[in-house]
């Protein structure tokens, strides 16, 4: 059987993902396996399932004769692990060890969970007839063996894996370094040098970053780093200096009376690699009472007070006076 007819063995196209393989397989081993199928075809069938998966398996995993070519992945996807960080720890970048487990197809069974080459039946000897036990059993007729449907062969449980079609797992432990300005779904590709029962071998982790929301940092799609907060509406008034939590810790920051939004340089998200930081995008509400205290109309009326000599006000107040007494006239 060649890869060509190995894919239609299995109903696929030769530009199928390895996804699209393996859930082929699992189907057609599901419908032909024998413990589940008693068609006397059932064994030929499941043989040719698996023999078909490994000829293509063989393929892709082969290197391209074409010098200018990429190997080509092998079938069996890779393993991925989610690893969680907060937002602080995406920007600045920082070191995680990571450790699991991987579980493989039992090589000896390809995972179906029984043996692939069939052995004679013990029950009929091999005669697929069930074995009478009438002193005239020439009167009766023969009947199918139940223990192998007939067929005289028969598939044992795989001694390897216990029948349960998984190879024993493999352990990992690794130690993974985030780059700074690494964004949430980020993927990076870890190297993992493994001892299993079958010998050493190597596999190509799949570390996928999660960054975690934060209670008041949103980051936008163009790295700007956005926070909204509340500010004492009189210290807005008078153009005071407050402190403003950014990702890289508090900054001084002096509200302005009239503005809402301000920009702080360089406190947002790389745009590229080791590139220039964006920045962050400070919003702020300015909050009132809703009546003012004693004390604070006291202090309200000491400020009007020491604003009447101003030249408007003191100009404004003359010209109403001209124009009462001409009223009076």
């Amino acid at each position: 059987m060649n890869v060509d007819e190995s894919y239609s063995e299995l109903g696929l196209h030769p530009d199928c993902s390895d996804a699209e393989i393996k859930a082929a397989w699992r189907r057609l081993a599901g419908r032909w396996h024998p413990d589940r199928n008693a068609s006397p075809h059932a064994l030929r069938n499941i043989q040719r399932i698996n023999r078909a998966l490994e000829e293509i398996r063989r393929a892709r995993a082969a290197p391209d004769t074409d010098d200018d070519a990429a190997a080509t992945p092998p079938a069996r996807p890779g393993p991925e692990q989610v690893v969680e960080l907060a937002l602080e720890e995406a920007l600045a970048g920082c070191t995680r060890t990571l450790h699991g487990e991987l579980v493989d197809d039992c090589p000896d069974c390809a995972g179906t969970g029984v043996e692939l080459h069939a052995s004679s039946c013990q029950e009929c000897g091999g005669s697929g007839r069930a074995r009478q036990q009438l002193w005239f059993s020439w009167m009766t007729p023969p009947a199918k063996c139940g223990a192998c449907h007939g067929q005289g062969v028969a598939r044992h449980a795989c001694e390897a894996c216990e029948g349960n079609g998984k190879a024993r797992p493999t352990k990992y432990r690794c130690r993974v370094q985030i780059p700074a300005g690494t964004r949430d779904g980020e993927v990076l590709q870890v190297a993992l040098r493994l001892q299993a029962a079958a010998g050493k071998r190597s596999e190509t982790l799949r570390v996928r970053v999660a960054v975690q929301p934060h209670p008041f940092f949103t980051l936008g799609a163009d790295g700007t780093v956005k926070v909204e907060l509340p500010v004492d509406g009189f210290a807005w008034m008078a153009s005071r200096w407050i402190e403003v939590p950014t990702p890289g810790g508090l900054q001084q920051m002096r509200l302005q009376r009239g503005h809402l939004s301000y920009r702080i340089k360089g406190q947002g998200w790389p745009l590229a690699a080791g590139g220039e930081r964006a920045d962050c995008i400070v919003t702020v509400e300015p909050q009132f009472p809703e009546e003012l205290s004693s004390q604070q109309a006291a202090l309200v009326d000491r400020l009007v007070d020491s604003n009447a000599g101003a030249p408007p006000l003191a100009q404004w107040r003359q010209r109403v006076a001209d124009w009462q007494g001409r009223q009076r006239r």
